[in-house]
């Protein structure tokens, strides 16, 4: 049945201990359950939980989909971390692209789904490629989602009809998704592909950013050499901290234009501040000049070449003699993508190859099935036991005959 936006999903509204209580109760019998988010950053460096969606299978042996129990957390009026118990010992969560719900839930519940089928994840192994959750309910189950405002306030109190009919409509359908989406995997064999990854993207999710890790993030700043280099992992360590501590997104400490700019010019006083493009009087108040100084300081201080070089893109730190595999074995992944049905991001990005030619142990491609489909044979093609040849507008990888 297609559930139209004008419909009611119906749900109970959980805002007290007690209710919470009997939830998890429920959920932890229920073996698994689909789940969602709603949350604000826009304004905070952490992200502030403003609704929790759930949606289980009855007890009464209902069938998945619109006759699925769902209830709405409110975590405004009750304290989430209960349900943690159920995250961490239902069978499995089903969830849709739930990277940044995952640092929702460990700040909020303390835990993280155990177990997690990502709907998203799981369809790029039948070739759809970061297919939004609307998308996928519309290809298997020939429904709409109802929809909302992508900006609307979810710390509004009450939530209107809409709101929580939109916020219902993004977990009602996600364990006959699943259903699906596992059928079709199972008879291509890669129902662990699809779990497999997903439990990758888990753990990589929950990783803290490292402050001294945070310059890798300014697209700008990886152009930087020398002394500037350097300078701008220390400003934007700082900035990091800075933003954690005070709750605030790192743009409003500084600014990745202002940032950039004070590597380059390495101000040492603070009437040279004035002169940066991209920095005013409110990133420099309440002593932040001179931490700004201070992080140029200790930037000066260190080694030119203290800063440990992006690894990706094939750059300096891939031997010049593979660099052009690079270009040929990602047009070739991309036909392979093509003939396997498989999303392109999923089965080796440009980064993937890199390290793979470069010889990281660590390499995606070294492991599981990514190596059985990819890695072995791009070591076939490089150490040329294996040609690429054009056929009928295709790229062909095949045995190379040797005279």
């Amino acid at each position: 049945m297609t559930v139209r936006p004008e419909q009611e999903i119906p749900h109970r509204w959980v805002d007290t201990e007690d209710s919470l209580t009997d939830l998890v109760d429920e959920l932890v019998a229920a073996d698994e359950f689909a789940l969602d988010t709603e949350f604000h950053r826009e304004r905070t460096y952490y992200p502030r939980l403003a609704l929790i969606q759930v949606a289980w299978k009855r007890e009464d042996g209902a069938s998945r989909g619109q006759d699925a129990e769902i209830a709405l957390i409110d975590p405004v009026a009750v304290d989430p971390r209960p349900l943690g118990k159920a995250l961490e010992k239902v069978r499995q969560v089903i969830m849709h692209a739930p990277q940044q719900d995952y640092e929702v839930l460990e700040r909020a519940c303390g835990v993280v789904p155990s177990r997690v089928f990502d709907t998203q994840v799981a369809a790029g192994f039948l070739g759809l490629s970061s297919p939004s959750l609307s998308t996928l309910v519309e290809r298997f189950l020939g429904s709409r989602l109802a929809k909302g405002d992508r900006l609307t306030d979810w710390f509004q109190r009450p939530l209107g009809d809409a709101q929580r009919r939109y916020a219902a409509s993004d977990v009602v359908h996600l364990a006959a998704l699943m259903d699906l989406i596992a059928g079709d995997l199972s008879r291509r064999g890669r129902v662990e592909w699809a779990f497999d990854e997903s439990e990758r993207m888990r753990t990589r999710a929950t990783r803290v950013m490292d402050p001294e890790e945070a310059w890798m993030k300014i697209k700008e700043a990886r152009h930087l050499r020398g002394r500037a280099l350097v300078v701008a992992q220390e400003l934007a360590a700082w900035r990091e901290r800075t933003a954690q501590r005070t709750d605030q997104p790192v743009r409003f400490v500084l600014s990745d234009l202002a940032l950039v700019g004070v590597a380059q010019k390495a101000p040492t006083r603070p009437e040279q501040l004035k002169s940066i493009r991209g920095l005013d009087g409110r990133h420099l108040r309440d002593g932040a000049g001179r931490e700004i100084l201070e992080a140029v300081r200790r930037g000066l201080d260190r080694p030119p070449d203290s800063v440990q070089r992006v690894k990706e893109d094939g750059g300096a730190t891939l031997e010049r003699r593979l660099r052009p595999a690079v270009t040929l074995v990602s047009a070739w992944i991309s036909q392979l993508a093509r003939d396997e049905d498989l999303d392109p991001a999923l089965l080796a990005t440009r980064a993937d190859i890199v390290s793979f030619l470069r010889g990281d142990e660590d390499s995606r491609l070294n492991t599981g099935w990514r190596n059985d489909l990819v890695g072995t044979r791009i070591r076939s093609l490089v150490e040329g036991r294996s040609a690429l040849s054009f056929d009928d507008g295709r790229l062909v990888l095949e045995p190379r005959e040797r005279s």
